[in-house]
Order: structure tokens, then C-alpha cells, then sequence
């Protein structure tokens, strides 16, 4: 990744107008990689959303980005533009908090990309504010608290040409809009885009709906929900299509239990067959962690988990059940 360009616009709610950058941000080494860390983290979070704008003609945002990408010298102009809008909204809407706003423009793959992303600079990063010659100029100090892992971006937007009769690439972070399942005026109206609801995305819910199902139904039947996991965990990571019809009639349940299943699946847009996002689930089910009632923590890697000569699951005659580690030579205090 090269950071090519970069700005931050001040957005206080607080003041009538926005403090709009008159100058692009000097890049150097550290300012280099926190928006490298910025961007990356932005791309990796499980809740980026692949979207496509609405009003595809006439979207200032895409079309301020066209001309940036295309054109680099219109780079200020048009983040500031794009900035002024944001705030536009941020003053009409109380969802939106005061914030800066940080446009960079970058290359990676021999592609140019257009990230922007709403910051909490006190937790982020600092920022200097000089005015001079009726000029703002703002400029990022990052800081030890700045380029901590636990900085994460709620809101953010990166957009490129992906190279197919120029169509547009968007993807949207919305992270807290996510979460509850619908979209902040981040992505309504400054963006004004409408996510897809794509492979990984699907897998994502998919995934999600049936930890939880699995949880609660049997919560009385641990052998029943590791069977059931098992044979879910099989299909994701053996197959490439979801066949829904297939998971369920594999996990052998009672017609109640199975009408619960496809009425929460249905409830949440999973109602057909999708192909199933691979890198999504080999990120996913990596790693294991089991919680039991009685105070223990068991953490591994799924594969041991699964493996009948490393772990087993054995009920006892009074309904509890024990979790066995099997075939130790030695164990190691952490």
C-alpha cells in the first residue's frame, strides 16, 4: 500500500461551519503508517459491507471521487467538498457526532482507492490548527494512543474502479448501524449508497443465526448442539454451496426444533441456497473457545477440537457432562 494524498477536515457541531483544510497533510513515516494501519483495519473488519451507490450519475460523493482518482491535482478541492457535505448531514442528523473527517488517496495492486473515514481524534490521534493568510492549515501528530489496535473506525468508505466499464467498487464500514441490521445516515445520506447483501455477507449471517439457534435450543442438550455444530461446521468448511435443506435434514431435528430453525434462518434473509464465502470461514473457524457454567475456558484450534483422540464430550448419569482432554504428555503453566 502507498499513501499518495491525505487531509483531515475538522467537523464540530458545535461551530456554524466546518473547519475545511486548506492544505493537503505532509506525509512522512509515521503519518504513513497510522493511515496505512487506518485503512487496513478498515478493509479486514468483519462488518465492511460491499454497497453500490444510488443515483449513480448525479452522487456528489462518487462523483467528487471520479475526479480525485482521475485527477489528482482536484484532490483539496474535492475533499472539501465531499467534507462540507458530511457536515451538512452530521448538523441535520444527532446520530452523527462531532468528528474529523479523513480522505487519503492510495494505490495497492497498481489500483488507486479513495478511503474515508470518520475519526474520534481524541482517541485517535492529535491535530495542530494554524491560520494564516485567511488559510487553514491542519495538520495529524500521532501519538502513542493513536496507533493502538483498540482504535477502530465506525464509520468509513472505500471507493476504486474495479476496472469493468469503470463501474464503481464501494465498500461501507457502518459498524453500530450494523450491528442492529440497518443502515446510519452515514450510508443513507452522505454516502447515499444501499449495501449488498453478498456472499460473505451471507455466510456472515448465516454463521451468526445458527451459533446463536444452537445455543439456545440446546442449551439442556450439550451433545445435541456439538452434533449439530459439527455437522454445520462440516458443510462450511467441506462444501462451497449452503445447501440449507441438506444442513438441516443432516442435523436430525425434532420438527419443532427444525420449524424454529428455518422460521429464525427465514428471519434473517437466509431462505435459499448461497455459496459460501471461504476465506470468510477459514478465519472463522480457525480457533474454538468454550465457556462451561462451572468457571473454565477452554481455547484451541477447531481441527483439535474435532479430533476423537485429542478432546471428547462424555455425559455422566446424573444429565452433567465432561469435557475430556485426551492423550496429554505434559501440560505448561500460562
Amino acid at each position: 500500500m502507498v499513501i499518495h494524498k491525505f487531509v483531515v477536515h475538522i467537523l464540530d457541531k458545535d461551530n456554524d461551519t466546518p473547519i475545511l483544510n486548506d492544505y493537503e497533510g505532509r506525509v512522512s513515516k509515521d503519518v504513513d503508517r497510522f493511515f496505512e494501519k487506518i485503512v487496513r483495519k478498515v478493509k479486514k473488519d468483519d462488518d465492511l459491507r460491499v454497497a453500490k451507490f444510488n443515483n449513480y450519475d448525479s452522487n456528489l460523493v462518487r462523483n467528487c471521487c471520479e475526479q480525485i482518482i482521475y485527477d489528482e491535482k482536484t484532490f483539496l478541492d474535492n475533499s472539501k467538498e465531499i467534507a462540507a457535505y458530511l457536515f451538512e448531514i452530521m448538523r441535520l442528523e444527532s446520530e452523527l457526532v462531532s468528528s474529523d473527517l479523513a480522505i487519503c488517496l492510495y494505490t495497492e495492486k497498481d489500483e488507486k482507492y479513495i478511503a474515508i473515514v470518520r475519526l474520534d481524534y481524541k482517541k485517535m490521534f492529535n491535530h495542530s490548527i494554524d491560520f494564516k493568510d485567511e488559510k487553514f492549515n491542519i495538520q495529524i501528530q500521532t501519538n502513542e494512543i493513536g496507533i493502538t489496535e483498540s482504535s477502530r473506525p465506525k464509520h468509513a468508505a472505500i471507493v476504486g474502479v474495479n476496472g469493468i466499464n469503470d463501474e464503481w467498487q464501494l465498500r461501507v464500514l457502518d459498524k453500530e448501524a450494523e450491528k442492529e441490521g440497518n443502515d446510519s445516515y452515514f450510508v443513507k445520506k452522505f454516502l447515499d449508497a444501499q449495501k449488498i447483501e453478498d456472499d460473505k455477507y451471507k455466510t456472515k449471517v448465516f454463521k451468526s443465526v445458527t451459533d446463536n439457534f444452537i445455543t439456545n435450543a440446546f442449551s439442556n442438550d450439550i451433545k445435541q448442539a456439538e452434533y449439530v455444530r459439527g455437522v454445520r461446521n462440516y458443510i462450511l468448511k467441506e462444501n462451497s454451496v449452503m445447501d440449507i435443506d441438506k444442513f438441516i435434514q443432516s442435523s436430525k431435528l425434532d420438527e419443532d426444533i427444525e420449524e424454529s430453525l428455518r422460521d429464525h434462518l427465514d428471519d434473517n434473509g437466509i431462505n435459499k441456497d448461497f455459496n459460501i464465502d471461504k476465506k470468510y470461514i477459514e478465519k472463522k473457524l480457525k480457533k474454538r473457545i468454550i465457556k462451561a457454567n462451572n468457571g473454565f475456558e477452554i481455547k484451541g484450534n477447531l481441527s483439535d477440537f474435532e479430533d476423537p483422540m485429542k478432546f471428547k464430550l462424555r455425559m455422566n448419569e446424573n444429565g452433567t457432562y465432561d469435557l475430556v482432554i485426551k492423550n496429554l504428555n505434559y501440560i505448561e503453566e500460562k
